[in-house]
């Protein structure tokens, strides 16, 4: 591939000009933009690193100037709202620049993880019963529910607002927990049937030729059989706590061939009835043969030691070549 100028687009939580980056670079909030960063000058490209805050103006003339052949695009947020992801690709698109990841459009949709199960139960994949409860709008009753139940934020990211009490096992403790959702986070809150299986996240490459990368699995090695076991905000920021449970993702356990087909054809479906391009994660539950689709994340992380890159390298695509065909593949979608 031909050298490119590229500038890489990430989200600050503060306010920060680009002459004060170096002093962020070898700190942990910037790990993994500086894993791709160096990738990306290995490869032989130009790169402009550039976050955004709280104005458009600077990125908008920064695009302006340099006139980049393409964005590399870390970014979650503006104004330090996730809300906004999506509007920042469509800019991207307005301004006529191309971009690695996902389009507005598939952002938007993962993000609402009532909507996409209603599509993606009308095409025959299998999804938890559920019920989404809008904030200003009371959740009185879950007579016919199937209880244990799962609560947490429709559209919000990275297990946020998901604890130890998001797991309900009756209409009370239900109603109080999406009441907590809406008063606590001012959010709107999702009640699902638990699915008491293995939770797999399987990571996918491409445009329309996809290759499925081997599914990683969370354990915990210090709960009881017999105990629900479910990702919390806790289980995946704190390390002490992390620990303390034996929580941990690794290789998923082997599974028979025929089981392994059907995982990787269900995990593609999903993937291109939401529109996700380049690269993205699907996460799931499964119990027996059932494969139950949980939710999407259509710009997962990609740090070098993140599980997407990872699963890439178990495949034989190491973190150089992948960063390079995640290029390749905003270039010729």
């Amino acid at each position: 591939m031909k050298s490119l100028k590229i500038i890489l687009l990430f989200d600050l939580s503060i306010k920060i000009a680009p002459e004060d980056y170096s002093g962020y670079w070898n700190t942990p909030d910037w790990k993994i933009e500086k894993d791709v960063k160096n990738t990306l000058i290995k490869l032989g490209h130009e790169v402009i690193p550039y976050g955004i805050h709280d104005d458009i103006d600077p990125f908008l003339k920064i695009v302006k100037e340099q006139k980049p052949d393409l964005v590399f695009n870390m970014s979650e947020a503006f104004l330090g709202k996730r809300d906004f992801e999506p509007n920042l690709t469509s800019l991207m698109q307005l301004v006529g620049v191309p971009f690695t990841g996902a389009g507005p459009m598939s952002l938007q949709l993962c993000k609402d993880k009532g909507l996409t199960k209603v599509i993606l139960d009308y095409h025959q994949v299998k999804i938890p019963k559920f019920v989404v409860a809008k904030k200003g709008r009371a959740l009185n009753s879950l007579k016919n529910f199937p209880f244990p139940a799962f609560i947490k934020p429709l559209d919000l990211e990275s297990s946020e607002g998901i604890s130890q009490s998001s797991f309900v096992k009756n209409e009370k403790e239900a109603i109080a927990r999406v009441k907590f959702i809406h008063s606590s986070l001012g959010a709107d809150a999702i009640v699902e049937e638990f699915i008491d299986g293995r939770e797999v996240y399987v990571s996918i490459l491409g445009n329309e030729n996809l290759k499925v990368f081997p599914p990683r699995e969370l354990f915990f090695k210090q709960k009881a059989e017999d105990e629900p076991k479910f990702a919390t905000y806790k289980s995946k920021w704190d390390q002490a706590y992390r620990k303390k449970w034996g929580i941990d993702t690794a290789w998923a356990n082997e599974f028979p061939e025929p089981m392994q087909k059907k995982l990787n054809d269900v995990c593609k479906k999903i993937y291109r009835l939401l529109g996700i391009q380049g690269f993205g994660r699907i996460d799931l539950r499964i119990k027996g043969d059932d494969i139950y689709f949980i939710e999407a994340n259509p710009n997962p992380s990609i740090g070098k030691k993140e599980d997407y890159a990872l699963s890439a390298n178990k495949a034989g695509v190491d973190y150089e070549d992948l960063i390079a065909k995640i290029v390749s593949l905003s270039l010729s979608a």
